[in-house]
Formats: structure tokens, sequence, C-alpha cells
């Protein structure tokens, strides 16, 4: 796969946010909540409370921005579509789970 493709920044722009969701974690229970753990982050607060999941998902999409940033500065403008695609995958997903279900 080029690394200058719509499919490219697709996987990419899918594949950011959850490292962006194990980074944000990693800081909350390292840094604000020192005496929870990952898991409990994982299963608890996040699966097990809907209130959550929204803005955690809107938090790790911040991964896409540095991504989308970072291909703009090494003029990959079609891998930039695919992040914006793929953010737009993300932002109805974000909706659905604060509004619909």
């Amino acid at each position: 796969m080029r690394s200058d493709s719509v499919p490219y920044g697709i996987a990419l722009g899918l594949l950011a946010p959850v490292l962006g969701f194990f980074a944000y974690a990693t800081i909350y229970v390292t840094g604000i909540r020192p005496h929870l753990d990952l898991p409990f982050f994982i299963h608890d607060l996040f699966l097990g409370t809907r209130e959550y999941q929204g803005p955690v998902l809107s938090l790790s999409l911040l991964a896409n921005l540095a991504l989308f940033f970072w291909f703009d500065r090494t003029d990959r403008y079609r891998s930039m579509r695919g992040v914006i695609g793929a953010t737009f995958l993300y932002a109805l997903v974000i909706v659905l789970l604060l509004y619909v279900l």
C-alpha cells in the first residue's frame, strides 16, 4: 500500500484513535487518578458507563489531528483525505452513542 493513498489514510485514521485511547487511559490512571488501574478504566469506566463513552472517544480523536498535520507537513494529501474520512466515521459513532443509543 502506498503511503499517499486514501486507504492508507483510512487505515491509520482508524488505528490512531485506538492508540490515542490507550494514551489517554494511561495519562488518566497515572496522573489524574493514580489509585485506579488500566483494566478498571477500560472495563468499568469506559465500557461500563454510557455517559463517558462519547467524551473519551472524542479525546481519542486528538491522535487523528496529529496524524492529519503530519500528512499535511509531508504533502500526502490523499492520506489526509483518508484521515478525514476515518474521523467522520468516528464522529458518526460518537453521535450515535450520545444521542441515539
